[in-house]
C-alpha cells in the first residue's frame, strides 16, 4: 500500500468546513506544518500528512464535525465515547452503548442500530444541510466501519453502503473506501453489516485504546482499512479483471491459497457468497454503462458477462428491481432535473 494517498477530493470539504469557523487554510497549513511540495500533482496528500492535517483542522475549531454540522462536535468527544465502550463484551454492545452516549449530545450526529438475524443496519444520521460534498456523511460510514473493525481486531465485512444523495462527481473512489456497493439516493445513511458480525467479543482493552486514541480518528480517515474482509479481498482482485471474465470461485480460492470449501464456508460467516460478489460487481458496471453510455442493452449484456441479453434484463431486473430500460430512463430524467437546478 506504499503508493496509497488521498485524494483531492477528500481534502478541500474539510477545509471549506474550517473557514466556516474563520480559519483559513493557509494558517491550517502553518500549524499542521504542510508545504506546498507536500501535495501531489493532482492535489493528493500522503495518508500521514492528511492525519496531521484532520488533527490540526479539529483541534484549531475545537470541532470534530470540522464545521459540517450546525452545531460544533467538541473536540475529544469521539475520545469520550470510545473510552465509554471500550469494556463492553461484544461489538453491538459496545455500538448500543455508543448510541446511547451520541443520544446525550443531541446536536451531534446520531447512530442507531436496526437488525435482524442475518443482518444488522448501523443508522447515521445528522443534519446535512451544512454537509454539501457529503465529506462528513462519508467520515461518518469510514469511521464507524473502520473502528468496528478495530474494536474486534477483524475486517468487519460490509454487505451494503446506503448513501442519501446522489453519487458525487468522486463516486468512483467509494470502492476504495467501502469495498462494497454503495446505493445512492437511498432513504437513510448507513451501512449493512452480517449480524454474526456485530457478535464478535472485543479484543482491545484500555492500554490499546489511549494508543489508537493519540492517532484516532484522523488515521481511520487518512489509511484504507487495515483489517480487510475476505470479501474485500476478492472484491479488489475482481476489480482487476475485465467484468466480461470474471473467473470462477476454484481460480479465486486459488488466488488465495485455500479450497474452494474453505472459501465457501468464510463468506457464508461474513454473510454472503461469492456469486453475489459476482453479480455485484456487474450490476455496477452494468449502472454505469447505462446511465453514461449509449450503448445498447445487448452490448451491456456482453461487457458484463451475458451471452444473451434476455438473462441479462432478468438478471439486472432481480437486482435493481428495475428493468435496464427503466434503469436508463429513470438516470437521464435526474440528470435532466440536476442540470436544471
Amino acid at each position: 500500500m506504499a503508493t496509497f494517498s488521498i485524494p483531492a477530493a477528500f481534502i478541500r470539504a474539510p477545509l471549506d468546513g474550517a473557514a466556516r469557523h474563520g480559519i483559513s487554510d493557509h494558517q491550517l497549513f502553518a500549524q499542521a506544518g504542510i508545504h506546498t511540495d507536500d501535495f501531489g500533482d493532482d492535489g493528493s496528500l500522503s495518508p500521514d500528512t492528511y492525519a496531521r492535517l484532520m488533527l490540526t483542522i479539529w483541534r484549531t475549531t475545537n470541532d470534530e464535525a470540522m464545521g459540517l454540522n450546525p452545531e460544533p462536535v467538541l473536540f475529544r468527544t469521539f475520545a469520550m465515547m470510545c473510552r465509554s465502550v471500550i469494556t463492553c463484551a461484544t461489538l453491538e454492545h459496545a455500538m448500543r452503548r455508543a448510541s446511547a452516549f451520541y443520544r446525550l449530545l443531541p446536536h451531534s450526529p446520531q447512530v442507531l442500530l436496526e437488525q435482524d438475524e442475518q443482518r444488522t443496519r448501523l443508522l447515521i444520521s445528522h443534519a446535512s444541510e451544512y454537509d454539501t460534498d457529503h465529506f462528513l456523511s462519508e467520515s461518518l460510514l469510514v469511521i464507524w466501519h473502520r473502528f468496528s473493525s478495530w474494536l474486534t481486531g477483524r475486517g468487519i465485512p460490509l454487505l451494503k453502503v446506503e448513501c442519501p444523495y446522489s453519487a458525487p462527481v468522486h463516486s468512483a473512489l467509494y470502492q476504495d473506501l467501502f469495498a462494497t456497493p454503495v446505493t445512492f439516493d437511498a432513504p437513510v445513511l448507513a451501512l449493512t453489516l452480517p449480524t454474526q458480525a456485530i457478535q464478535l467479543p472485543l479484543v482491545q482493552t484500555a492500554n490499546t485504546l489511549e494508543l489508537f486514541l493519540s492517532h484516532s480518528p484522523a488515521d481511520l480517515l487518512a489509511r484504507p482499512d487495515p483489517h480487510q474482509s475476505v470479501s474485500a479481498q476478492i472484491r479488489y482482485r475482481l476489480n482487476q479483471h475485465d467484468v466480461s471474465q470474471l473467473p470462477d470461485l476454484s481460480t479465486v480460492a486459488d488466488m488465495l491459497s485455500v479450497s474452494g470449501a474453505t472459501l465457501r464456508r468464510w463468506l457464508r460467516a461474513e454473510g454472503t457468497t461469492y456469486q453475489k460478489i459476482k453479480d455485484d460487481i456487474r450490476a455496477l458496471e452494468a449502472k454505469r454503462l447505462l446511465a453514461s453510455t449509449e450503448q445498447s442493452i445487448a452490448d451491456i449484456a456482453i461487457a458484463t458477462g451475458f451471452s444473451e441479453t434476455s438473462a441479462f434484463t432478468r438478471a439486472f431486473t432481480r437486482w435493481e428491481n428495475a428493468s435496464p430500460v427503466q434503469f436508463r430512463r429513470t438516470s437521464y430524467e435526474r440528470k435532466k432535473a440536476s442540470d436544471r437546478a
